[in-house]
């Protein structure tokens, strides 16, 4: 029927990943992205040389107020206080963590698993309507789950780009250039919605 025709492409091939572009947007942003919230986890206050002014970063996220740099100047600044802002530290740290939980999320829906296994399904009995539905169900299983991950990190990455851009004056005063942020984390809520939503 035209619906089978439809549902399942010949040329579809059921072990290729849900979406190669969602796939290749992820593996750009997200990992940016999973190396600064790992930093923020593992190593907070730690310095990133290949990060272009992320000593700048650190300072103006309050970093070095818990976390100095042993034998730098914030360290003889901030080492003595740094113990009262404990608290400081671990909301750090769990921010660090939730962005790592939802990168990991996105690398799981993008890279994790295939479209789905066109043979499952098409082995057993029953009427043709429920033989057609089990195919199909299989064959877009990959993709309805990539989807539906895709919907909800989509509104977060809108989240995350709304704090961005609200604090983007307040980074510009101590010269941090916020706008590759901004693009990098807009661009991939456009491709997670237009892949998730259509």
């Amino acid at each position: 029927s035209a619906r089978t025709s439809t549902a399942n492409p010949l040329d579809e091939n059921p072990n290729s990943l849900p979406s190669r572009i969602v796939a290749r947007t992820v593996s750009i942003v997200s990992t940016l992205i999973s190396l600064v919230s790992l930093r923020d986890l593992l190593l907070p206050g730690a310095i990133l040389s290949f990060l272009p002014r992320d000593d700048i970063y650190l300072e103006w996220t309050g970093a070095f107020l818990h976390s100095p740099p042993p034998d730098t100047v914030e360290a003889d600044e901030y080492g003595l206080e740094s113990p009262l802002f404990a608290g400081d530290l671990l909301v750090h740290q769990l921010l660090g963590l939730y962005l790592f939980l939802s990168c990991a999320f996105k690398f799981a829906s993008a890279l994790g698993w295939s479209k789905g296994n066109r043979s499952m399904g098409s082995g057993g009995g029953g009427g043709g309507a429920k033989a057609m539905m089990m195919e199909e169900n299989a064959e877009r299983s990959g993709v309805v789950s990539s989807k539906m991950i895709w919907k909800a990190q989509a509104l977060g990455d809108v989240g995350v780009l709304t704090v961005l851009r609200m604090f983007t004056p307040a980074a510009k005063s101590a010269s941090l250039d916020l706008r590759w942020h901004l693009m990098l984390v807009a661009y991939e809520a456009f491709i997670l919605s237009l892949y998730g939503f259509w």
